[in-house]
Formats: structure tokens, C-alpha cells, sequence
């Protein structure tokens, strides 16, 4: 339980993490895909799980992901629109980045595929030669923490009534935590608070209490409350909109404020603004203000509703710039009919939408007395930081002959405290027998840091780790690791990253009959490569190579005859780094490894 951490995140912009230069969030979603969520239900041992991580201008998504025990071989793979249980529209064929039962690639996005993934309104779907209507589907989860807003006035109480006090505030739940984390200002109350709570009921509704809020002092109430200690269903009826708080007065026994508990959604922000992120530093100031920041369903404006206290605003602007740097106005917000409310709709362009994901948006309240502002908040919004990864025999250190094969997806708060994961593995020589998250660089045996649970085919977990931990896993210094009986100090292994560094897997093995006896020189190449191999049929095939992210960098079309034969092939268009070559036969659509490349810097 991290308590410190979340109330200084709260109400000072403070973090738990150590600081490392440009941890910049992402939007990443994962689906795990099964038989049962088919409609109808299909009855199959196959599992999938894939991942979409889009680029920062979100016109591109890479992706990642794994298919096992499938019935039969993969005929389609596509996106769709609809929650769960419903059957929509096609938004994405997948099948480019299909390589046997591995998905690896870039892939260029239509808007209308981010506008569906955010409201929880997209599916994939796997059909097979065996079940051609459908064998495997799942639905798509944004990687993000919850947040969810309360404006609490005497109105909303039932019955209503005229107190002109007012309370502004929310609760936020990282995902990983144990605890959900409460923060509310509470303003011009007519007399003492007797009891503050979260109860369950719809507008108008009064119902059961849930559970009491404690520590109020000097206008906040704020504090941690045990998932243990809430209804099981807690964050599921939380989002439908389920559960509204109540403060309760010496004057207004039965209720003096109350306000809905409404879901912001998965890409949104509430946030702090108080003196301490002024730059430079000013100096203390009485204000304090929370931020709330709600995207429109197309994603292309932006709804800000700013809650001042302690001081009388000239203006209350959103500003463009990182923290620790001061920047031009955006916008001004405008004020309400509630003195201490400032709220304004806005467009947003690609390049403010890119702004506010990446944290480069910030409230500034200015006064008379500090017309370059007295506060300042950063609109540091729910998305998490995101890594898609492969685990196999070669990244094991040494290397192990296996032909089992693994995909994984992680995402860590921006804070540092909290590491959500899922993994699918396939053709292990047996059970796995223990697997753990251990730290050190590639090529290289670290310690184990966190076990992980052993389940069959897919692991997933959520750990609440160290800050120092969560800088490694950014800088690429963790990696999984999965044991065997046969091989007790790991079969396979997967560096936690965004990029994927094992040959690639399944649907590879068809043409090995045909080309055998491949060698690959220079290694490491640099301007030409040269590769040899020995071909038992003629055909017309394309030599690719792709970049760790899975990216298509190169093309080459070849005629291979029958016998030996050397190709050369001009690199010098390729930046450094690491790549898999591959021979691909369009006519057959199979895939062969040739081998794992780098190109010198």
C-alpha cells in the first residue's frame, strides 16, 4: 500500500518515481482473446492476446501479439466495433501483420479505431480453417489508471436544499493498487461536517452507505480506502455511474452536499494546481485548485472545469509547455455561475491532443497580485507508461534450443508504483514451473526482483514495485523469464520493452524443405549484405527485413532456382540497430527465418 505517494501526487504534484528525463505516457490496449466471448461461444483450448501501441501522432499502432493452441490455421484476424457481447462493423484487418500464429508490425489507423478502443467499443476476432465464423475473440482494455469526479452541491441532495457550500474533488484508482485514493475541497459548509461518505445509488436515489471518509482538515478531505474494504464490484458499478458521495452537517443531518461519482474515462486528467509547480518558485500561496479534463467522444475537443480556493482569479488559462518550463496561452477558461467554478469546451487539434498526452498542458490561475500566476497545475492525465515485448530461447543467457515462444505486454503508472502484465506462452518442453520478473541488461543474468504467478498459457499479474524499478524497466534493464524442469534456469526470456527481439515464431517452418543451409554475412553488416542458401524448388519469394518494433524496413524481390545460390542485397539505407530477415513466398504466404541481423551505427 502506497499511501504517501498517491496523497503528495494529490496535493503537492509530487511523484514516488526517481526522475528520469522524458517518461512520457502512452496509449496502449491489449485484448485477451478466448472461445467463450466467440458469439455464439466456441468451445477451443486456443488463447490469443495482442497488443496495440500506437505512435505519438496516433496515426500508426504497432502491433504485437500470440496465438496457441488453435484449432486449425489462422484465416482472418480483424478489428471491430462493439462492447461485449455485441457484433459490429469491421474497423482493421489485422492479416498484414499475421506471420503464422505470431502478429508483428505497423499498421496505419483510421481515427475511427482509437474513438471505439476508448469507450471499451472494440473487439478482435480470430477466425481458423476449422471455425470459419469465428474461434477466438476479445475485447480491447485501455492500459490506464481510473478516475472518477464529484461536484457536490446542496441541489443534488435528496431532498434538495439552499446551503451555498460546495465540494470539488474525485477519487483515483491505479491500476496495480490496493487502495483507491480519495481527494475532495470542501467549501462555505453551514456548520460542522458530522459524517462524509460513499453511497451506493443513482441521482435522486438515496441508498446505503458504502464506506465513511476520514481525515478532514482545513477544507480537504483526502485519504486511501482498501479495495478489501469496498463491494467486490466496486470499480465496475463505480464506472456505470453506481455510487454518489455525501457530506453530512450539524445543520443538515440528513445530507448538506452530495454529487455522482462520474467515470472521467480512460484517457483524461485530474490534477492538482497549487504554488509549488510555479516556475520559478513564488513562494507559498493560500490557493489550491483541482482540475478536472474530459475528452469528447470524437477525441477532438477537450472540456476543462477548474475549482479555485483561497484566492480570487484575474484569469485561469491552459497553457503549452512541459513541466519545469513556462509557456504561451492556449486557452482561457471561463467563469460559471459559481464563483469558484471556471470551465470551457475547446477544439483540439492533433497537435494539442499530442500535447495533452504527453503532459505538455497546464492550468495557471493568476491574481492581482501575481499577474504571471499565483498557481499552477500540470493536466497530468490517466494513460500509463506502455511496453510490448517477446520472450524465447535465444534471449535466454546462455541460449536454449527450445522451440517455445512468448508475447507480453506491461504498463506502469506514471508515478512508478504499479506494474500491470499479461504474458502468453506456447510449446514449453513442460509445465512451467516458477517465472519472475529479474533485472539486468540483455545478454546479461540479474537477480529475480518479482515472482510472478504460474498459470497455464497466459500469466497475468499486477505488482506493486519500487520506484527505482520502474526507472529500470523504462531504461530496458528487466526482463521475464519462465522455468522448466527441463531447463530450471529459464526457457525462455523477454527483455520488458517496446520491441520485440526473438526470430519470429510461428508459420515459419513450412519452406524449410525447400531452402536449407542459409548463411548471412557480414554480422555485424553495415552497407551490403550477402546471403547463401541452398533451394530444393524454383519460386519468386521477397527477402524483408524488420526493425525491432516490428516495422517493415526493407524489401528485396529474388527468383530463387534450384541448388545453391548467393544474394546480394544493398543496406545502406538502414539506420543502426537490430533486425530479423525473413523470406516470405507471397503465392504461399509462409514464412521463413533467415536469421537475426545488426547493422552497425
Amino acid at each position: 500500500m502506497k499511501a504517501t505517494p498517491f496523497l503528495l501526487f494529490l496535493f503537492a504534484a509530487s511523484f514516488c518515481a526517481v526522475p528520469l528525463k522524458a517518461q512520457l505516457p502512452h496509449l496502449i490496449f491489449h485484448a485477451e482473446l478466448n472461445g467463450s466471448e466467440q458469439i455464439p461461444a466456441v468451445t477451443t483450448a486456443g488463447r490469443g492476446l495482442i497488443t496495440l501501441l500506437y505512435s505519438p501522432d496516433r496515426t500508426k499502432v504497432t502491433v504485437s501479439g500470440l496465438l496457441v493452441d488453435l484449432d486449425g490455421d489462422v484465416t482472418a484476424l480483424t478489428l471491430h466495433i462493439g462492447k461485449t457481447g455485441e457484433v459490429g462493423a469491421e474497423l482493421l484487418d489485422l492479416m498484414p501483420v499475421v506471420h503464422g500464429r505470431e502478429l508483428f508490425g505497423e499498421v496505419d489507423v483510421p481515427q475511427a479505431l482509437l474513438q471505439n478502443l476508448l469507450p471499451d467499443r472494440a473487439y478482435a476476432s480470430v477466425s481458423t480453417t476449422v471455425h470459419p465464423d469465428g474461434a477466438l475473440r476479445g475485447q480491447f482494455i485501455c492500459e490506464t489508471d481510473l478516475d472518477f469526479r464529484g461536484i457536490l452541491t446542496g441541489g443534488e441532495a435528496v431532498p434538495a436544499n439552499s446551503s451555498v457550500g460546495i465540494g470539488f474533488g474525485g477519487i483515483h484508482f491505479p491500476t496495480g493498487s490496493e487502495d483507491i485514493v480519495y481527494a475532495f475541497l470542501l467549501k462555505d459548509l453551514s456548520s460542522p461536517i458530522t459524517e462524509i461518505g460513499i453511497y451506493e445509488g443513482l441521482p435522486g436515489q438515496n441508498g446505503p452507505l458504502v464506506h465513511l471518509m476520514t481525515g478532514f482538515a482545513g477544507g480537504f478531505v483526502q485519504g486511501l480506502i482498501e479495495l478489501t474494504a469496498l463491494p467486490p464490484d466496486f470499480l465496475r458499478l463505480a464506472r456505470e455511474g453506481q455510487y454518489y458521495v455525501a457530506v453530512k452537517t450539524e445543520l443538515f443531518p440528513e445530507g448538506e452536499l452530495r454529487g455522482q461519482l462520474g467515470f472521467l474515462g480512460y484517457f483524461t486528467s485530474f490534477a492538482p494546481v497549487n504554488a509549488a509547480q510555479n516556475v520559478p518558485n513564488q513562494g507559498s500561496s493560500p490557493g489550491f485548485a483541482f482540475s478536472h479534463n474530459v475528452l469528447n467522444q470524437t477525441i477532438d475537443s477537450l472540456t476543462t472545469t477548474v475549482f479555485v480556493n483561497g484566492i480570487t482569479p484575474v484569469t485561469v488559462d491552459i497553457r503549452t509547455s512541459a513541466p519545469g518550463t513556462n509557456g504561451p496561452v492556449f486557452q482561457t477558461l471561463d467563469p460559471t455561475a459559481t464563483p469558484s467554478i471556471f470551465r470551457k469546451t475547446y477544439p483540439l487539434d492533433a497537435l494539442h491532443l499530442t500535447d495533452f498526452a504527453q503532459g505538455r498542458l497546464y492550468v495557471s490561475v493568476t491574481t492581482a497580485a501575481r499577474p504571471n500566476g499565483e498557481i499552477r497545475g500540470q493536466m497530468k492525465n490517466s494513460l500509463r507508461k506502455g511496453y510490448a515485448f517477446d520472450l524465447c530461447g535465444e534471449q535466454v543467457v546462455p541460449p536454449t534450443a527450445t522451440p517455445a515462444f512468448g508475447v507480453g505486454m506491461a504498463s506502469v503508472d506514471q508515478a512508478n508504483c504499479y506494474l500491470h502484465y499479461k504474458v502468453i506462452y506456447g510449446h514449453l518442453s513442460g509445465p512451467a514451473t516458477a517465472a519472475y520478473i529479474c533485472q539486468a541488461f540483455p545478454t546479461l543474468n540479474g537477480s529475480a526482483i518479482y515472482p510472478m504467478p504460474v498459470t497455464q498459457t497466459i500469466i497475468p499479474g499486477d505488482q506493486e514495485i519500487m520506484a527505482a524499478d520502474g526507472v529500470a524497466i523504462e531504461l530496458g534493464e528487466t526482463y521475464v523469464i519462465i522455468q522448466t524442469d527441463t531447463f530450471p534456469n529459464g526457457e525462455i526470456r523477454g527483455q520488458i520493452g517496446r520491441g520485440l527481439r526473438c526470430p519470429a515464431q510461428s508459420g515459419l517452418s513450412e519452406q524449410q524443405a525447400y531452402v536449407r543451409k542459409v548463411t548471412v554475412s557480414p554480422i555485424p553488416f553495415k552497407d551490403v549484405l550477402s546471403v547463401s542458401f541452398d533451394s530444393e524448388a524454383a519460386f519468386d519469394a521477397h527477402i524483408v527485413l524488420y526493425d525491432m518494433l516490428g516495422i517493415r524496413t526493407l524489401e528485396y524481390p529474388v527468383h530463387l532456382v534450384v541448388g545453391n545460390q548467393t544474394l546480394t542485397i544493398p543496406t545502406e539505407q538502414l539506420s543502426g540497430g537490430y533486425y530479423t530477415m525473413v523470406l516470405e513466398n507471397p503465392t504461399t504466404g509462409t514464412v521463413m527465418l533467415l536469421k537475426k541481423l545488426i547493422r552497425q551505427y
